[in-house]
Formats: C-alpha cells, sequence, structure tokens
C-alpha cells in the first residue's frame, strides 16, 4: 500500500501564540484558519509539509502534561538546515528567547533540541 506524508496536528492551549512562534521561528506560512468543532484551526505550510495547529475543543478533556518523560508516541519534529545555516539559525533561536535542551556534534551532523509552544521539541540538523 503506498503512502504519501501529508501533515502533523499540533493541538496548542494558545493556538494563535502557536501560530506566531512556526511563523516567527520556523518561517511557516498559513494556508488557510477557520473554527472547526469550536476550535480555532490553522494549516501551516513548513518544510514541504503542513502542520495543523488547533486550540482545545470545548468539553474535551485538558491536554496532558506537555514534555512528561518519558514521551510516548511523538517524542520530536526535526527539520535539516542548508549547510551553513546551522549557526545563524542556532543565534535566532537564542536571541529570540527559544528555549535550546540539547545541542550535538555528531561526525555526520550537527544538531540542536529546542522547544516550541506547550513544549513540542523540535530539532534542527546540518549536514556535514
Amino acid at each position: 500500500m503506498p503512502l504519501r506524508y501529508e501533515h502533523a496536528h499540533l493541538v496548542h492551549r494558545d493556538p494563535a501564540g502557536a501560530v506566531r512562534f512556526y511563523q516567527d521561528v520556523l518561517g511557516a506560512t498559513i494556508k488557510d484558519s477557520l473554527m472547526r468543532h469550536g476550535a480555532p484551526q490553522t494549516k501551516l505550510l513548513l518544510g514541504g509539509t503542513m502542520f495543523i495547529v488547533r486550540g482545545v475543543r470545548p468539553g474535551e478533556p485538558p491536554p496532558m502534561p506537555p514534555a512528561a518523560l518519558p514521551r510516548m508516541g511523538v517524542d520530536h519534529l526535526g527539520f535539516y538546515v542548508d549547510k551553513g545555516e546551522y549557526g545563524p539559525m542556532l543565534a535566532a533561536l537564542r536571541a529570540k528567547g527559544v528555549p535550546i535542551l540539547e545541542e550535538g556534534d555528531l561526525p555526520h551532523l550537527r544538531y540542536c533540541y529546542f522547544e516550541g509552544p506547550d513544549a513540542v521539541v523540535l530539532e534542527f540538523m546540518e549536514m556535514k
């Protein structure tokens, strides 16, 4: 059965703030925005794919605690950056006050994990 990846769906307590983060920090662009089942939902284009950001819907149980360890399900979302862009992107994260969780330098790549809205863990990687 051939499959094609289509989107990631992220639930945030403050969806408007999350959309601003993904735009300002990761360069996402808005495809569309609407109310769905009583909560705002925004489709973002990011890194060649779609992120759907939505708020908590009326009557939904409270979201699980963010970043509970061990993280079950999705651990983090990773993005390659172009060669030479890792340093400037890491500096931009720091300048915007984005929490850096871990940095690493492996024989084949450099990487950093950083925290997004509601403790979503994201990663930038640069191949050597």
